[in-house]
């Protein structure tokens, strides 16, 4: 399978992708990264897109496209308003208490839920395509927060110009 940055396309999340969103996130190579704490960050995951017209609006949910098939999904989050948040597994305060205006710093989150799809670069498509959104919202700022383990997660933020800040916390400057 030849995979063009062309054929990849970020489409908001709508309430009728939530049941594949959530089977994506009870497949074991996904929750071992997105749910390390277990069942009731899986929980967090589910609640957070579930109300993101609520207690979440800061946070844009995205499903990812190959030409018209529904292949992962993907976020951004403004750190001003995710620092003050508290979540199971997360000390996102000590992330991101550095963070002290709006649109200057932004979260980004990623996976692919289909399988075949998985090592064929399109995790480095996808993060390029957030940076491209954020970009054009005046961020300076992209982070992420991969465990040390998901080798291929940092090589893909690696790759793309992310720094190690130190461990779970790789940024890149928006020039």
């Amino acid at each position: 399978m030849v995979i063009n940055k062309r054929n990849i396309l970020l489409k908001p999340l709508l309430k009728e992708d939530m049941p594949l969103f959530e089977e994506w996130l009870n497949k074991g190579y996904v929750y071992k990264w997105l749910c390390p704490d277990g069942e009731e960050q899986r929980k967090a995951w589910l609640e957070e897109v579930n109300n993101k017209d609520g207690k979440y609006n800061f946070l844009t949910h995205f499903i990812v496209y190959h030409n018209e098939r529904k292949i992962g999904y993907c976020l951004y989050a403004d750190c001003f308003f995710l620092k003050d948040l508290e979540e199971e597994g997360h000390d996102f305060e000590s992330l991101y208490g550095d963070v002290t205006e709006k649109n200057h710093t932004f979260e980004i989150g990623y996976l692919i839920g289909e399988e075949e799809y998985l090592n064929k670069g399109i995790s480095k498509i996808v993060i390029q395509q957030l940076e491209e959104k954020i970009t054009a919202l005046g961020g300076r700022e992209i982070t992420a927060d991969p465990s040390e383990e998901n080798t291929f997660s940092i090589k893909a933020l690696l790759s793309n110009g992310f720094m190690k800040k130190k461990d779970g916390d790789y940024r890149k400057a928006i020039i």
